[in-house]
C-alpha cells in the first residue's frame, strides 16, 4: 500500500540552514513542505546549558514535509553527513509513518 511507504519528516535547525535544507528536500522530491519560524527556549545563563556545553541559538526554522520512506532515509543520512546533525547544537530530525497519524 502506498500510504505505508510515506513518512512525515519533522526537522528543527538553525534558521541560517533553511535554504540548504530546502534544497536538499527539493532534490528528493519532498511534498507538502511547510516552514515555521521559532525561537529556542534555552537561556544563555542557564547552569544546565553550561553543564552540557550547549550553545543556545535562538532563531530556529521548523520544516515539515511528506516523503517516500526511502527518500527520508537519504535525507536523514545527509543531515548527518552534510549538516552534522549527529553533533550537539546542530538540529533535530525525525520521521513518523503516515499510517501512524490520526486526525
Amino acid at each position: 500500500e502506498m500510504r505505508k511507504s510515506i513518512v512525515f519528516l519533522f526537522l528543527i535547525a538553525e534558521r541560517k540552514q533553511q535554504e540548504p535544507l530546502l534544497n536538499l528536500l527539493s532534490n528528493v522530491d519532498a511534498k507538502v513542505v511547510d516552514i515555521l519560524y521559532g525561537k529556542g527556549s534555552a537561556k544563555v545563563n542557564s547552569s544546565l546549558i553550561e553543564a552540557f556545553g550547549f550553545v543556545p541559538e535562538e532563531n530556529k526554522v521548523i520544516i515539515t514535509c511528506l516523503l517516500l520512506r526511502d527518500k527520508a532515509d537519504v535525507v536523514l543520512e545527509m543531515l548527518i553527513r552534510k549538516f552534522d546533525f549527529d553533533k550537539p547544537n546542530t538540529g533535530i530530525a525525525f520521521t513518523v509513518a503516515v499510517e501512524g497519524l490520526s486526525f
